[in-house]
């Protein structure tokens, strides 16, 4: 599979014109702090600043500028990651202490105080994930002069409330910019005479920095484009697909089929040894491969004072012997025989009363008033050594190919409530840092291990989260409304390109169901680059033949899912009485899908199609992907009639395509910005 870039020589100029300036020199980094009640931009020329340039691999440069203040002991590192085949760059600050005693006051700390030039500035920004139908909404503002505008996420989950994801539109081309941070990060975006000025950072730091100490700041990542907003997005997916999707062992993330059955309790708090070999092998009779066996909240000792297992005990991190009396490992080499992966739930940053954690490492845990969990203090070396080292034997011994993250509560309160006043955001921050070298760990000392994110839903899926990880459970709500999650899988495909959808139908027997049927609209609906089989394999009323035939439909769309680009051909919206339309197209190839969703309440039966992308000195071949019928379609007939699509209420179509006659394609590049190489498939 090749990963090509679509970057031209305007988008290189773009990016080098709004950021080239910041890395010309120490003194004009974009960072900003305020030290000892003196407010500091970049590295001053007196802490007589150096820097140096290495080339990681053929398609990125690193540059490090590391300076000292010259008599209070606080050291700056920067680290500036350029991307050669992407108009992206990348820093982030560190700050330390080199000296034998506490620096003065350090606060304020900005990944980026700095201005971006342009006309006319407007704002594309998204309200993040919080378990409500009017998430993941992205909003179109024009930037103000003045206060400007402010963003923050709820309780330090980055994604709760807000998005640390952000585009900057000028009159021609514009910037999109993301905020790494796993906690509370806050930015600000203001127009100014010459453009805007954006601060972005943890939102509180007022500390002093201990001996020995260090804290960073959140990692900046801003894209520049030139061109229309379907350039907008496909260069970030396709920047993010060949450079941050997850890897294990060296190859990219496939599309995925996940399956379960947790059997009766509450979560898989009913989960055994025994019934999981049983479930897993009906699925096998019913002619369903899996390649991922979830179990999910609950395989652990999780008892209450009444011998009742409830899964948010946790703290006590190992298969309950009572189900599992050999572990997991029984379960994971009954799947690898047909090469499935099994993921297994973690939620190691919650403690409750009386569990393993909680008895034996009190010292660990940090508490707030009114809280019963304690958060496991990751910012502890001890604490997240040991967490590392135990979960790391979990997988070894018990065979788990996909670890889950869950973080179930807010622990804003819990950092800052338990810090002086000369120490505000430290917690917070050696947290972060703990958290990301505890996954860090995780991956290295596991070959093939890859990792789920989740909180709540979709709740810590910032981009130095994304970096380790894909957020399958990207939401906890709506799994079966089907208005709402297309709408919520419109915002998600055009910035975290890889996520779970699950095949519910609410509409049929109810909200909040798990045992409804499925027909064929569910499973048009719950398409996605990894798709979660919602049969219970022990019930015989399901259509096996039916599940067979979509999944099979669904392997063969997937992989543009994933990696094709993406055009919504409709707008963003949340209504029964809509139709849902997109594309999924691979220019390089000539060949792509569409897919289209008519909800029950749609009046229009038919729908005029205007596809992104068609030559129209080509030749199209149209496939239906369920009933087989062909079309055959000139490119010039296509862009001046359009495509017309048909359905019934309630009910969806893919149709594939591809050029018959070869395509010719001339993209202007910057030679000092190569096309990266193949991909690996």
């Amino acid at each position: 599979m090749t990963i090509q870039t679509l970057a031209t020589l305007d988008d290189m100029a773009a990016i080098r014109a709004w950021t080239g300036g910041f890395f010309a020199s120490a003194t004009a980094l974009p960072i900003a702090f305020t030290l000892d009640g003196q407010r500091i931009h970049g590295i001053p020329a007196i802490w007589r600043p150096t820097m140096t340039r290495r080339s990681i691999d053929a398609t990125i440069d690193e540059i490090v500028f590391e300076g000292a203040h010259p008599t209070l002991g606080v050291t700056v590192r920067v680290e500036c990651t350029l991307y050669r085949d992407f108009p992206v760059v990348e820093w982030l600050a560190w700050f330390g202490n080199a000296d034998g005693a506490p620096t003065p006051i350090l606060s304020d700390i900005h990944a980026l105080d700095g201005g971006f030039a342009g006309t006319r500035p407007e704002l594309e920004h998204v309200n993040g994930d919080y378990y409500s139908a009017d998430g993941y909404t992205p909003q179109r503002t024009a930037i103000p002069s003045g206060d400007g505008l402010r963003f923050a996420p709820n309780g330090g989950r980055p994604c709760d409330g807000a998005f640390p994801y952000f585009r900057i539109k000028f009159a021609t081309g514009g910037l999109t910019l993301a905020v790494g941070w796993p906690a509370q990060w806050a930015a600000s975006f203001r127009a100014t005479d010459e453009g805007v000025n954006v601060q972005a950072g943890q939102e509180r730091t007022h500390l002093r920095l201990m001996p020995g100490e260090t804290i960073r700041t959140p990692r900046m990542t801003v894209l520049g484009w030139s061109g229309d907003d379907s350039r907008t997005v496909n260069l970030w997916r396709r920047w993010y697909l060949a450079h941050l999707l997850p890897r294990p062992n060296g190859r990219p993330l496939q599309p995925l089929l996940a399956c379960c059955c947790p059997d009766d309790g509450e979560e898989f708090t009913a989960a055994t040894e025994i019934n999981q070999l049983r479930y897993i092998d009906q699925f096998k009779q019913r002619g369903i491969a899996c390649d991922v066996w979830w179990i999910d909240a609950g395989w652990y000792p999780c008892y209450n004072a009444e011998r009742e297992r409830r899964w948010p005990i946790t703290g006590t991190w190992k298969p309950d012997p009572e189900r599992f009396p050999n572990g997991l490992k029984p379960v994971a080499e009954r799947l690898a025989k047909d090469g499935t992966a099994l993921l297994i739930w973690f939620e190691p940053e919650r403690v409750r009363p009386g569990t393993q954690l909680d008895v034996e490492h009190p010292e660990w845990l940090l508490r707030a008033v009114g809280n019963e969990n304690a958060l496991l203090n990751l910012g502890i070396p001890a604490c997240r050594d040991w967490l590392t080292e135990h979960v790391c034997a979990l997988i070894r011994d018990n065979g788990i190919g996909i670890y889950r993250q869950d973080f179930n509560f807010e622990p804003l309160r819990h950092w800052r409530d338990n810090e002086s006043n000369d120490r505000q955001g430290v917690n917070e921050n050696l947290h972060v840092q703990g958290y990301l070298r505890y996954w860090d760990a995780l991956i290295a000392r596991n070959p093939g291990l890859w990792i789920d994110s989740c909180a709540s839903g979709g709740r810590r899926n910032d981009l130095e989260t994304m970096r380790r990880s894909v957020p399958l459970h990207y939401t906890d709500y709506g799994y079966g409304d089907h208005p709402v999650k297309l709408a919520f899988q419109h915002t998600l495909y055009a910035w975290i390109p890889y996520f779970k959808e699950v095949t519910l139908a609410w509409d049929i027997d109810g909200p909040q169901r798990y045992d409804v049927r499925i027909d064929r609209y569910a499973y048009h609906c719950g398409f996605g680059p990894m798709m979660f089989a919602t049969l219970d394999v022990r019930r015989d009323d399901y259509d096996y033949a039916l599940a067979r035939e979509m999944m099979a439909l669904w392997r063969r769309a997937a992989p543009y899912l994933t990696y094709g680009d993406y055009h919504p051909l409709t707008p963003f919206h949340k209504s029964a009485a809509g139709w849902v339309i997109r594309q999924f197209d691979q220019p390089e190839s000539g060949s792509g899908m569409l897919q289209a969703i008519r909800f029950p309440a749609a009046q229009e039966e038919r729908q005029n199609i205007r596809l992104k992308g068609i030559d129209p000195a080509a030749t199209y071949r149209f496939e239906q992907g369920e009933t087989g019928e062909v079309l055959t379609l000139s490119g010039a007939a296509l862009l001046t009639n359009g495509f017309d699509v048909s359905l019934a209420p309630r009910n969806g179509v893919i149709w594939f395509y591809a050029a018959t006659l070869s395509r010719t394609h001339e993209t202007k590049r910057d030679p000092q910005f190569p096309a990266p190489g193949a991909q690996p498939a």
